[in-house]
């Protein structure tokens, strides 16, 4: 074996090891814990061609295409019903960062609400009003719990923390 080969299968036993410790952590981790290490947590297809989500324990950590970490809240066959996370909303509960570097877009799910001061992406136009129209994308913090309406909704608590830099 060269050092490059050690080396490297040093690492994968170390990354290995290290999300199964994240899925093990999981359960008491914030949504923002989870993003802040997201590097361990798998995949979704990844995880669904290794594992049919029927064997699967509920609470169960991966993370979707669009990038967005969830919890598994209910098994089902993954080989019938293949979608992502987003087209899935009873099988999956989503986490939310309040790490403004970790917003994402925002999407309306009864099933997983936004709680306060968890931030989501969102649109806005020249005027700097929120608009799913918007040309401009801006990070938003959620001020109020079980927030499932975008920035912009009358009555609905969004404070803009501005544009999103890349």
């Amino acid at each position: 074996m060269t050092n490059k080969e050690l080396v490297l299968d040093a690492l994968r036993k170390i990354g290995k090891a290290s999300a199964a410790d994240l899925q093990t952590r999981s359960e008491s981790m914030t949504g923002t814990e989870l993003y802040a290490e997201e590097d361990y947590t798998p995949d979704f297809q990844a995880a669904k061609a290794q594992k049919n989500r029927l064997e699967r324990e509920a609470g169960f950590v991966c993370r979707s295409t669009a990038g967005r970490v969830v919890r598994l809240i209910q098994n089902y066959d993954s080989t019938v019903y293949t979608q992502e996370p987003e087209d899935l909303p009873a099988q999956y509960r989503f986490v939310w960062s309040t790490d403004p570097g970790k917003a994402l877009p925002f999407v309306a799910l009864s099933t997983s609400p936004y709680a306060t001061g968890d931030c989501a992406t969102y649109p806005v136009n020249e005027t700097g009003q929120p608009d799913p129209d918007g040309t401009a994308i801006h990070v938003f913090r959620s001020g109020q719990d079980n927030n499932v309406w975008a920035a912009g909704t009358v009555g609905v608590k969004w404070e803009d923390l501005g544009e999103v830099t890349v």
